[in-house]
């Protein structure tokens, strides 16, 4: 993996941070040929690709903007999963993985390894998938980017996947924690808590770690997601439960779970809870409610920081025509969240006559201010035009690519480093926030270069503030970064010329 290896001096100690590239959050494919680049999150770009997907797909784009997606392509059975590349084909060895076509069962996660290499995880929900959780292994920069599958369909387990297939950074900021859980058919009448956690570092998917924790789920269907920050995931299923559970990325431990709604024990389920979002913020939760029945299909806000979360329950829009799906929902990177409904009086595929492109396939409904409460967060159903492509109901199941490292957590990726040169350099540096001035005061010294930048980072990696800097004579710099507007918090302070990188933690309060 092309890593980039900084050196800072933290609790006398020169140490050396590993700081890996990322992939971006910006490259949504998924349904009939639906794409948008968020890469400019207010003037998103609408294009089309080749893929025809009734339920999830994964995606994503790198900083060179290669992109890739899989997906399940065509009606047969067992189901065709594929994996593609920027220029809409199928990498070599890229077809025919296993898995099946339903909303939460498809992720693609970078190699903490090798800066080329993908996991394309695939779950087996439906027996025609058949059954378990498999991983295939790609190279998808490999022939002049149009990608090779080095290992296809390695089962990883045999159980029988419940559809909340999810994953979140670890707290190094490098590795990924893979969460899988199962159910039991035929019925869904015997009930799990057990939560299946993979680790997958630069060596490879570790063993499943095992947990039982929070209420009991019994149907196949549902979703498990976390919070923007990692520290939560909330998780429903089609029966109805809702839980949301503390998670620690460094150990992979779920701390404990809050309730708000236990499964209902059927057996005839007029209503079903097919998938969630958390604002941007994470005071709220959203949950559509899909109805089987001529009942409206709903769409619910939760409150997090109320004094009871369940009486904070508010519905901010719905749907009363039966046809109407909505089913999968999604925050993109402009913090709106977005949904996708299936028009059911055509089933799948949708025909290509004109009377099959409507209101309700060739739109995304929007919640334009997810983080305001009630009515106020702004639902407008079939608002976004996806340029003359439809949707079903999946979007894509893709995890946060950009979510950094726990800083200040005990798995910091710290390590006792050296210089290029191999000569240990005790680098002097220090930053600290001055709360009467509202701003960082910065110093270092011992420095080899002349000239650089300064900058100031969140905790999820982004650039804050950034300016050119001078070192003066003998090595020295001090400086100011100004926080008026800048919001409480753990920030980064890194110092950079061009021989010498340090940098440091600091907290405004």
């Amino acid at each position: 993996m092309k890593c980039k290896f900084i050196t800072m001096l933290l609790g006398g100690l020169l140490v050396q941070l590993q700081v890996c590239a990322q992939f971006t959050n910006n490259y949504w494919v998924w349904g009939d040929s639906a794409t948008i680049d968020w890469s400019n999150p207010g003037f998103p770009l609408v294009l089309k690709s080749s893929i025809v997907a009734r339920g999830c797909a994964g995606s994503f784009k790198d900083s060179s903007g290669r992109t890739v997606f899989s997906c399940d392509l065509g009606s047969t059975i067992p189901r065709n999963n594929i994996v593609m590349n920027r220029y809409n084909s199928t990498f070599l060895n890229g077809d025919s993985m296993r898995g099946t076509p339903v909303y939460h069962d498809k992720i693609i996660l970078p190699d903490p390894g090798n800066d080329s290499l993908i996991y394309i995880i695939n779950a087996g929900v439906t027996q025609s998938g058949p059954y378990g959780l498999y991983y295939s292994k790609a190279n998808y920069k490999a022939n002049n980017d149009t990608g090779i599958v080095l290992q296809k369909n390695v089962q990883l387990s045999n159980l029988p996947a419940f559809d909340g297939l999810t994953a979140v950074r670890h707290g190094n900021g490098r590795d990924w924690w893979l969460i899988f859980q199962r159910w039991f058919p035929p019925n869904g009448t015997t009930g799990t808590n057990t939560f299946y956690k993979y680790l997958i570092t630069s060596t490879g998917i570790q063993s499943a770690m095992l947990q039982n924790e929070g209420l009991m789920h019994s149907t196949s269907g549902g979703q498990i997601l976390f919070t923007p920050s990692g520290a939560k995931f909330a998780k429903v299923s089609l029966r109805g439960l809702i839980q949301i559970c503390d998670f620690d990325r460094c150990t992979g431990q779920i701390i404990s779970c809050d309730s708000l709604q236990a499964e209902s024990p059927g057996p005839s389920y007029p209503t079903l809870l097919s998938s969630c979002a958390f604002s941007k913020d994470e005071r709220f939760l959203y949950i559509c409610e899909y109805s089987q029945s001529v009942q409206p299909s709903m769409i619910w806000q939760y409150d997090l920081t109320a004094p009871d979360i369940i009486a904070s329950k508010d519905s901010i829009g719905g749907f009363n025509d039966y046809y109407i799906s909505p089913w999968s929902m999604l925050l993109a990177p402009d913090g709106k969240i977005y949904l996708s409904s299936g028009d059911d009086r055509f089933g799948w595929p949708y025909p290509d006559t004109s009377t099959a492109y409507t209101l309700v396939n060739m739109n995304l409904s929007v919640i334009n201010q997810p983080d305001s409460l009630g009515l106020a967060c702004d639902f407008q159903p079939f608002s976004f035009y996806l340029g003359g492509a439809r949707t079903y109901y999946g979007l894509p199941n893709n995890p946060d690519y950009e979510l950094g490292a726990w800083v200040g957590s005990p798995c910091d990726t710290l390590t006792v480093g050296i210089t290029e040169n191999d000569q240990k350099e005790e680098v002097f540096f220090q930053a600290w926030y001055n709360h009467e001035w509202n701003m960082i005061h910065v110093n270092a010294s011992k420095l080899k270069g002349e000239s650089g930048v300064l900058r100031l980072f969140d905790v999820e990696g982004r650039v804050v503030v950034e300016r050119k800097m001078d070192v003066i004579a003998g090595g020295y710099f001090t400086g100011e970064i100004a926080m008026n507007g800048i919001a409480s918090g753990v920030y980064i302070v890194s110092l950079s010329t061009e021989k010498d990188k340090v940098q440091g933690k600091v907290l405004k309060f």
